[in-house]
Order: C-alpha cells, then sequence, then structure tokens
C-alpha cells in the first residue's frame, strides 16, 4: 500500500455536499474519501447535490479513475441529482474536465463547471428542485 496522495475536506448542509480537494490523487486517497462520504451520505436525504471545489492539479491516476468511478455509482445509489464543479487553480483544465465528465456520464449524472462557487451553488439549487 502506498501513502495517500491528495486533501479533501467534505461537509453536507442543506441537501448540498460541498467537497473541497486538492490533487493530484491516488487510489489510496479515493478510498479514505469513500469511507468519509459513506458515513456522511448514509444520513442524506434523497435527492442532493454535489460541490466540488477543486484547487490546484487534482488529476486522477487511472487506478485512481476507476476507483473514483466506482466512488460516484455509490453516490448515485445515495441519491445525487446533480454536480458542479468549480476549479480554483489557474490553467488548463481540460484534462481534469475529461475525467470528471467520463465518470459523471457513465452514471447519466447532471454536471456542470464554474468558474465560482456562488454561480455553482445557484446552479445545484435549480437542480434540486426541478
Amino acid at each position: 500500500m502506498f501513502n495517500s496522495h491528495g486533501e479533501h475536506m467534505v461537509r453536507f448542509d442543506d441537501g448540498i455536499l460541498t467537497v473541497e480537494a486538492r490533487g493530484p490523487f491516488n487510489n489510496e486517497q479515493i478510498t479514505l474519501y469513500h469511507a468519509q462520504l459513506h458515513s456522511i451520505l448514509k444520513r442524506a436525504t434523497a435527492p442532493w447535490a454535489q460541490l466540488n471545489i477543486l484547487h490546484q492539479d487534482c488529476l486522477f491516476t487511472p487506478e485512481g479513475e476507476k476507483h473514483m468511478s466506482e466512488n460516484i455509482k455509490m453516490r448515485k445509489d445515495f441519491g445525487l441529482c446533480a454536480i458542479a464543479v468549480v476549479f480554483v487553480a489557474d490553467g488548463a483544465n481540460s484534462i481534469v474536465e475529461q475525467q470528471l465528465g467520463r465518470m459523471y456520464a457513465q452514471y447519466d449524472i447532471l454536471y456542470a463547471c464554474f468558474d465560482n462557487t456562488e454561480d455553482a451553488t445557484i446552479w445545484l439549487r435549480k437542480s434540486l428542485v426541478e
């Protein structure tokens, strides 16, 4: 087993799961994230939405991407209806957007990328009532 790479902070308030993360992420970090989410989401009421605030380079290793995809399925099973992604880091995020897009599309999850948390939160609130 390797040391975990990446950091995350998770909170759940008023129907929105907020995840603030710094990458890159390996499988060990995603395992820690999965355990924390499972603990929070088993008490959540569906439907709910997720706000991802991504700092720095949030790339997934190939193994980490596979594990995260399984994690997304678990979230959908717990009632996830939409995900908004905010990129805080400057620079190109196209590879991370492609990785996330593949994973969200696989489970038919509504998602969008934003430049700020305010617009992302407004979009998520609308998604929850539609």
